[in-house]
């Protein structure tokens, strides 16, 4: 039995469906409010179980009669301290102490990619802390570091461009960034269970394309036939911006900082990790955006 929290997020979601494929019994703990998400999972066949991070009950529930567990929660759109403290760093640690109390076997924890200079981020700080209490837990792990996603930029650029009429880059200077496909991480994580070349390991995840913003948006411009202009943001204007709306949106500063971090320099080196976890040829930017709007019937 493998157990999922965070299974009906956007990484979660895929990593279900792909686990199903392969004949693996897998559990999601669904919060109240993410029941409606989670019944596309039950028809894969997945169980499903009532719960919260914050429940330890329910989380010792979970890991009962599991063999791995996979943390691959975020704190999404929700960018207030209290909510990325619990997804980010108190959530994965009662489920670390659910699965050391339940006899599981494997912990697979869902980090990220860090840029050169993480220490101004409290997102990072918050993960490396999570990281370091799995590394000392004594519970066999593999910890994963993916980029930022492609989804991030399209399914959530769409609607800013669309009001807009721009995509904003936080930053002056040109930033490259290993963005990869949903797809692939999930591949990686799956690749995991049953490794042993992935146990207590540290993974970080990149694209095979190592691209500006500008570029990024170039190529999604092609795809999509239609020119999306570039607008870039310097870093003091950006965290006005958050200021001035946390008396309306208490998730902007957290949010704008967010911001700052997924438009920074990342870049990882993908050859071990490819040969440990079997990844082969990797979705790059422009076939994902061809899958996407073909979908959709935009395709040109």
């Amino acid at each position: 039995m493998i157990f999922i929290v965070g299974g009906t997020g956007t990484l979660g979601q895929t990593l279900v469906r792909m686990l199903r494929e392969q004949g693996h019994p897998v559990r999601v703990l669904v919060r109240p409010g993410s029941v409606a998400k989670a019944e596309p999972l039950r028809a894969l066949g997945a169980e499903l179980i009532g719960g919260d991070m914050r429940d330890t009950a329910s989380l010792e529930v979970g890991c009962r009669g599991a063999k791995v567990v996979i943390a691959a929660t975020s704190a999404g759109a929700d960018r207030r301290d209290e909510s990325r403290y619990m997804a980010e760093y108190q959530g994965p640690i009662n489920l670390l102490e659910a699965a050391q109390a339940t006899g599981v076997q494997h912990y697979i924890f869902t980090s990220a990619l860090f840029p050169k200079n993480p220490v101004g981020y409290k997102f990072c700080w918050a993960k490396l802390m999570a990281e370091e209490a799995i590394r000392q837990s004594g519970l066999p792990y593999t910890i994963f570091r993916p980029c930022g996603l492609f989804y991030e930029v399209v399914q959530r650029g769409e609607p800013i461009v669309e009001k807009l009429g721009f995509f904003p880059v936080v930053g002056m200077a040109p930033k490259r960034t290993q963005m990869l496909g949903m797809i692939d991480v999930a591949r990686a994580y799956l690749h995991a269970i049953d490794n042993p070349e992935a146990l207590n390991r540290t993974f970080e995840l990149g694209g095979p394309e190592h691209l500006t913003f500008d570029e990024i948006v170039a190529i999604w411009s092609r795809v999509l036939g239609t020119k999306i202009p570039v607008l870039h943001m310097p870093v003091w204007l950006t965290y006005a911006i958050g200021a001035l709306l946390k008396p309306l949106q208490p998730s902007a500063p957290g949010i704008m900082e967010m911001l700052e971090f997924s438009y920074d320099e990342m870049a990882c080196d993908m050859r071990e990790t490819s040969r440990i976890l079997r990844l082969g040829p990797m979705q790059t930017f422009e076939q994902y955006c061809r899958d996407y709007y073909a979908t959709k019937g935009k395709v040109i």
